[in-house]
């Protein structure tokens, strides 16, 4: 199956999103809190599902 280079950094970055979203519900955070959270977790959800997805490609190229 072949699984297209985006994948990763969009999971990470709907895991980093709702994680974000998450925490910013339980401390009750509001309004300019909600948004930072949610941007930070976001973009370091992204670069980490990339990075993931860099690494699996070439685990799966040296086999």
């Amino acid at each position: 199956m072949r699984t297209d280079p985006w994948i990763g950094p969009a999971l990470g970055f709907l895991a980093g999103t709702t994680f974000g979203s998450g925490l910013a519900f339980l401390l009750g955070w509001q309004g300019y809190q909600v948004v930072s959270s949610v941007s930070i977790f976001g973009l370091a959800g992204a670069l980490s599902g990339w990075i993931a997805g860099q690494t699996f490609r070439r685990r799966k190229s040296q086999m």
